[in-house]
């Protein structure tokens, strides 16, 4: 396939390192990833909420990095994808440091940080998530590749509470470097809310308004002979300051009672807590807590980062109809937050199971908006090939084509059942799935949400137990049932909307 521009919404089963030369030059906003750390651990997407067995887990990424025979050819191909200067650089690292896991990890990352500089826009910027074991790496990574004028921050962000560590202090940021391509980078500055100590501290009156502080009404700078240098009730600004509003504005702040005297006439104002959008955002993050094991947004994949996480970034280095590019999106965090920020956004991951459960969960916000996918099985031999080598990542893949996400309360290894809710038109409908994934099937009822929404069901017809199942619900649910022909969520059609195409048809009709 040849570069080309992003549709809205695409998501990619690739390696990412032949999907970023895909990727049209100067055609990205803003790139995050936060590929494997090498952290030395498997981590596993578990897709079952209780009853958690081995069989209920799936290898989502293993981030172990050695030297083996893939980063000797990796190390062999470096010229032909990295500029000498990044290539040098890669190489006097080999030479100081050895083939390591660690020089395997860097060799893998530098053409893919190339193609992703390729990629953006003269606005655009990268946001490179790690950890401090090699984050200094990367960063002198990074400066070889971006230019160290455009590193712009190393943010801290705080995403696990205190805990013991033996002989050493407990390890509990994470590091997210922040570049950009060029000086004409886009950025909007975010705001966090005052902390309730800092309120006590600094909002130290009150009036019936509520808790304010004294400002001064001045500021820097001697503007004698402008409209900031006025005689405000018999006074004029210190030497070598000007008053900071005019003095219209000031009549306006002493009608409305904001303006304070001291002894000798000189003005404060009031400005009290929620005048303000809060306290202008730093570089060490705080106030966005890791997703612990009973939030809402948990989908099974251990290293899933927050919404409000991915949210300041992109509202921070994009506009609206930007592209959003995660390369490594894993469950799909990015996407979600690229697409409730009206963003253009294209996702990628080698694992088809990842990026099932990222278009499950993306298909909740889009509704019935299209979602291109690359890479998803696109023939019947492919899907069932998927089936006999992985049959829950066949249920979670056929969950998410019917529209739904897979509801891991309702797992139980021979049938995959999904939910989902669309809005259809003006009304919203609720979805629920089921994929058989054996030739005997144990029945199972997903928990129904409350209210008079209409409800669609499909039953994905393959194998010999889609009639069994089709027939226990019946006996066992009073909804609209809709089989699902397997031939149908391969289909051209299907690839493009991202969902099976008779989910259309069922729900404009229910």
């Amino acid at each position: 396939m040849s570069a080309k521009s992003a549709r809205a919404r695409s998501l990619w089963v690739i390696d990412n390192l032949e999907g970023l030369g895909r990727i049209a030059p100067a055609s990205v906003g803003l790139a995050y990833l936060d590929p494997p750390f090498n952290s030395k651990r498997t981590y596993d997407a578990i897709l079952a909420s209780r009853g958690i067995g081995e069989e209920h887990r799936r290898r989502a990424f293993t981030d172990f990095w050695n030297w083996d025979d893939d980063a000797e050819r990796a190390l062999r191909r470096l010229s032909d994808l990295v500029p000498r200067a990044v290539e040098d650089f890669v190489r006097g690292l080999l030479r100081s440091l050895g083939r390591s896991d660690l020089t395997a990890y860097l060799v893998m990352m530098a053409p893919r940080l190339q193609a992703i500089h390729r990629g953006l826009a003269d606005h655009g910027s990268l946001y490179l998530h790690c950890d401090p074991a090699a984050s200094h790496y990367l960063k002198l990574l990074l400066d070889h590749i971006f230019g160290p004028d455009n590193f712009r921050n190393e943010i801290i962000w705080k995403r696990t509470h205190a805990h013991s560590s033996s002989r050493r202090f407990g390890p509990v940021h994470d590091v997210i470097l922040f570049y950009s391509k060029t000086g004409r980078f886009t950025w909007n500055p975010g705001y966090s809310q005052y902390a309730a100590s800092y309120i006590e501290n600094y909002f130290t009156h009150a009036d019936e308004r509520g808790r304010y502080q004294l400002i001064t009404c001045t500021a820097p700078g001697d503007r004698t002979g402008t409209r900031a240098h006025y005689e405000w009730r018999g006074k004029f600004p210190p030497p070598g300051r000007h008053w900071a509003w005019t003095s219209q504005k000031m009549e306006e702040f002493e009608r409305e009672g904001r303006l304070v005297y001291s002894s000798n006439r000189v003005p404060r104002l009031k400005r009290y807590v929620g005048d303000g959008p809060g306290v202008l955002l730093q570089d060490v993050w705080l106030d966005i807590n890791r997703l612990d094991a009973h939030s809402e947004e948990r989908v099974g994949f251990e290293t899933q980062k927050p919404l409000a996480l991915l949210g300041r970034i992109i509202a921070a280095s994009s506009n609206p109809g930007d592209t959003i590019l995660d390369p490594f999106c894993g469950s799909g965090t990015s996407i979600v937050a690229a697409e409730r920020a009206g963003r253009h956004w294209i996702g990628m991951d080698s694992s088809l199971l990842a990026c099932s459960i990222a278009l499950a969960r993306v298909r909740q916000v889009v509704h019935l908006s299209d979602v291109n996918l690359t890479g998803f099985p696109a023939n019947r031999s492919e899907a069932l090939r998927v089936l006999r080598e992985d049959p829950v990542g066949f249920g979670i893949w056929g969950t998410s084509m019917l529209a739904t996400l897979a509801d891991r309360r309702a797992f139980n290894g021979s049938v995959a059942t999904g939910a989902g809710r669309l809005r259809v038109g003006q009304k919203q409908v609720q979805l629920l799935s089921w994929v058989p994934l054996r030739d005997r099937v144990e029945g199972v009822l997903p928990a129904l949400p409350k209210g008079q929404l209409s409800k669609v069901g499909f039953v994905l017809c393959v194998g010999q137990a889609h009639e069994m199942l089709r027939e226990w619900l019946m006996r066992n649910m009073s909804m609209n049932l809709n089989d699902v022909p397997l031939e149908n969520l391969v289909e051209k059609q299907s690839l493009r909307r991202g969902f099976a195409s008779r989910i259309l048809i069922a729900t404009r009709s229910s």
